[in-house]
């Protein structure tokens, strides 16, 4: 079980991605004007992640955004609870009623009437440069068709590892990854904090935000950046499946970390189509009534 001194001692390494109310720094003191920092998103999807069992595995990077941030381990995603509909959800911030997604197949699917995040971006600040780097290729086959760099890789250290060269070589304005092992591993052993391969599972995806991290911190012009790091997960898992309405199934976890994020628990607690409202509130992407997004701005200060 994690400790809260070990959630401080990690977190110190996360407080160089954000500060203050996420919008400005200071001259130190000095009384020039304070310098307006620009804001971003990293938006961390791991598929197949049950709460409980999250809180139990060894974990150091989420930790320590977790200390820097707001957490909810009582989120709620949606019906079915497949990756489908859950991913879509998360990065439309409407319902599958509305996304009309019900499976994996994406047979028809309506992103013209309700459009993912990434498309939102784009018509409001099209100079605003979006990013998807997956390991579940129908993300971006599918879903974030219009993002300015995708990338769909075989495993989940390539999507590391090709994270972190954008972060060092390129210029991300909003990048959202997809780490899919997870999953993988609760559905050939289960999903479960009782099964120690589950947990190991996730302590190696935790080793590749890691990777992540310290490539985002590395940036050349971090001090000139205000990032909002978001991380969340499609479902939960019963035995080697989900797709159910069971509450192991059901309840996922929502962290909001860095920028300017709350900090404690996430009260009440919130749905996952509530993820990219908040990407939009950060990036100073106005939601318009019209869109009827059933997600609201979550985490934030």
């Amino acid at each position: 079980m994690r400790t809260k001194l070990g959630w401080l001692i990690v977190g110190l390494c996360v407080v160089v991605v954000g500060c203050g109310d996420g919008a400005s720094v200071s001259d130190g003191g000095g009384g020039a004007p304070a310098v307006e920092r620009t804001r971003k998103v990293l938006l961390i999807g791991i598929d197949g992640v049950r709460p409980d069992a999250l809180q139990v595995a060894v974990t150091p990077n989420l930790d320590g955004l977790i200390a820097g941030g707001a957490v909810s381990y009582a989120a709620q995603t949606v019906t079915p609870s497949s990756s489908g509909p859950g991913w879509s959800t998360m990065l439309t911030g409407v319902l599958p009623e509305k996304h009309e997604v019900l499976t994996n197949l994406f047979l028809h699917p309506a992103f013209d009437a309700h459009p993912p995040v990434t498309t939102r971006i784009e018509a409001a600040q099209s100079e605003l440069v979006t990013a998807s780097i997956v390991h579940w290729d129908p993300i971006n086959l599918f879903i974030l068709t219009d993002a300015d760099v995708d990338r769909q890789l075989p495993t989940d250290a390539e999507v590391a590892a090709e994270a972190a060269a954008l972060l060092r070589d390129g210029d991300p304005d909003f990048l959202f990854l997809h780490f899919d092992e997870v999953d993988g591993t609760g559905h050939a052993i289960g999903f479960s904090p009782d099964i120690p391969e589950y947990l190991e599972r996730i302590a190696i995806t935790d080793g590749h935000i890691g990777t992540v991290l310290d490539a985002l911190r590395g940036r050349p012009t971090i001090d000139e950046e205000d990032w909002l790091i978001l991380s969340s997960t499609d479902h939960g898992g019963l035995g080697v499946s989900h797709g159910g309405i069971t509450t192991a199934e059901q309840t996922i976890y929502v962290l909001v970390s860095g920028g300017g994020a709350a900090s404690g628990t996430i009260e009440p607690a919130p749905s996952i189509a509530d993820v990219a409202a908040t990407a939009l509130q950060w990036l100073e992407i106005e939601i318009d009534p019209a869109w009827d997004l059933d997600g609201t701005p979550v985490g934030l200060r």
